[in-house]
This record gives structure tokens, sequence and C-alpha cells, in this order.
């Protein structure tokens, strides 16, 4: 009946423009797809999350990744970067994938069929 489907968005053109993005930040805010992200590179490798905490909603603009985990900035919970998983709640993250034409994120939808 419902199935669980992914849509995949080019968000940059490169890696040098997800470099031009990011410059020398570990994370920077950006829209896309309707909603507030942030793009992010840690230990080499690139993330998006939804850029707010599920704990109280606050930004986590300056927020620091540590050991695979982003951390809140104002109550200091940790959420893994590859899950979201986190202190009993989960992050809104978006698989970022490489391809010939451009950087892509995946984000999931239900459809009927």
């Amino acid at each position: 009946m419902f199935s669980m489907k992914m849509k995949w968005l080019r968000f940059a053109d490169s890696l040098l423009d997800l470099e031009n993005k990011l410059g020398s930040k570990e994370l920077v805010p950006l829209h896309f797809n309707n909603q507030n992200l942030l793009l992010i590179r840690h230990q080499g490798k690139y993330y998006l999350v939804k850029n707010k905490c599920p704990h109280q909603g606050i930004k986590l603009d300056n927020a620091k990744c540590e050991n695979g985990y982003i951390v809140c900035p104002w109550h200091h919970y940790g959420f893994d970067l590859n899950s979201g998983r986190g202190a009993g709640l989960y992050l809104d993250n978006f698989p970022v994938e490489f391809r010939q034409d451009g950087v892509y994120a995946g984000f999931e939808y239900f459809s009927w069929f």
C-alpha cells in the first residue's frame, strides 16, 4: 500500500562548489528544498542535516562536530552524523551522493505505489 521512496535533488554543481560554500568552516546553513539545512564537512566526509535540534528546536548553526557526532550548542546533546540518532531523539539527516553532474541530497517520501 505505502512504500518509502527517495527523491534525489542536486544541491551543488561539484565538490569544488561544496568546498566554496564551506570555505574554511566545518558547517554552514543553507536553505534547500524548502528546508533549513546544515551542510557539514567532518573528517573528510560531507553530511546534510536539518538545521534544528529535535529536542527544543534550537538552530545548530553554532554546533560543533566531535567524533562523528554533531553536538547541540545549547543542550550538548550529540547526534550521530550518519544515522541522526542521539539522546533518544533523531536529527533528520539526508544522504549525500556525488555524481558526474553534481552533488545530490536524498529526501525520503511516502508513495501510494
